[in-house]
């Protein structure tokens, strides 16, 4: 289903609610302006004689206030338009930005306080409009459904929204994942055991060799100080250095645990097959970026002209080792075999 958008009057409640965000901003900006003028031009900057650092402090300053300015004007806006935008249309994608920022700062006696800051932005796709959410909206809604958000495109302020219709899942499906049951009533999964095929160890061998690569460069510069320190007698370098210490040595054991588990997995020769069903399907950017599909029972990384494949409702087949419960691939209906990024689980039955 194509989307739609009309424009319609803001509500009473809606209203509110756009003064509201009106008055919060003020605020906020009433509070900074307070914090600029006691605490850095009363305090510091009135006891500087030299301009350079004024001027940089002053640009700095005019930066903030755009963004503020910018943010407000979305406000300022919906509180005198008093419109709205009815989006009515199938979620065709979604995506998630996650950033991660890490910060210092002198503490007492010298020392340093680090700080972790993670700032993640949700959207939803209907075909090219690319629609801002928060993390609620995002969370209930999966790609496939027919939903309605009444929003401002002005400040993006999202008023209301609904879910109107589920993606259409076949019953077959639905059967293709639920488990038997025994006599005793017990729930047995339907999986098979399958010998494995060329292309199953081409994926596994794929999946080895990208677990080396992703880990190699840390091994072979962070070792070259640590093992290299301790060989030398150097033994404070490897303490002083203790975080990375500890990082060389966590890659160093997931990197031959993958070696390991390729082994196991080679000479077992058996795979585990069973069915699961594509739920949702997402997008990720910033600090880690990828591509994921959710089924009914994990979250499985692909790339992208994988992701770009699959659709919401697919019955997929998802195969894992039988030695280590590895899950290196799965196929849809066409009989493609696609390769799995993530992190295997290795995890002994």
């Amino acid at each position: 289903m194509a989307y739609t958008e009309v424009e319609v009057d803001l509500l009473p409640e809606e209203l509110k609610k756009a003064k509201t965000n009106l008055i919060g901003v003020l605020i906020f900006m009433l509070i900074f302006f307070a914090f600029i003028k006691f605490f850095f031009w009363d305090n510091l900057l009135s006891e500087i004689d030299e301009m350079i650092p004024i001027i940089i402090f002053g640009v700095f300053f005019l930066l903030f206030l755009a963004v503020l300015g910018y943010i407000m004007r979305g406000f300022i806006l919906d509180f005198i338009k008093k419109k709205k935008q009815i989006l009515t249309g199938t979620i065709t994608d979604k995506h998630i930005d996650i950033t991660t920022s890490h910060s210092s700062s002198g503490g007492s006696r010298g020392s340093t306080r680090s700080k972790t800051t993670t700032r993640r932005t949700y959207y939803l796709y209907f075909d090219d409009k690319k629609l801002p959410v928060d993390a609620i909206i995002y969370g209930r809604m999966s790609v496939g459904m027919e939903v309605e958000i009444h929003y401002s495109k002005y400040s993006q302020t999202v008023f209301y929204n609904r879910v109107i219709a589920e993606a259409e899942i076949s019953e077959d499906k639905i059967k293709a994942i639920v488990p038997d049951v025994d006599k005793h009533q017990n729930f047995v999964p339907k999986e098979r055991e399958l010998q494995m095929t060329k292309a199953d160890f081409e994926l596994l061998k794929k999946a080895r060799n990208r677990a080396i690569k992703n880990r190699i460069w840390v091994i072979v510069i962070l070792g070259w100080v640590v093992i290299g320190s301790l060989f030398s007698g150097l033994w404070l370098i490897p303490i002083m250095i203790f975080p990375f210490t500890i990082w060389w040595f966590l890659a160093f054991r997931k990197m031959i645990k993958y070696i390991l588990a390729y082994r196991k997995e080679v000479n077992t020769g058996m795979k585990i097959v069973y069915s699961e069903l594509v739920l949702d399907k997402f997008r990720q950017t910033g600090n880690t970026r990828g591509f994921f599909i959710r089924t009914n029972n994990q979250l499985i990384s692909v790339n992208e002209s994988n992701y770009e494949q699959v659709k919401m409702g697919d019955l997929i087949m998802v195969f894992k080792g039988k030695a280590t419960g590895w899950v290196f691939g799965f196929m849809t209906s066409d009989n493609e075999l696609y390769e799995v990024k993530s992190d295997a689980k290795l995890k002994k039955k």
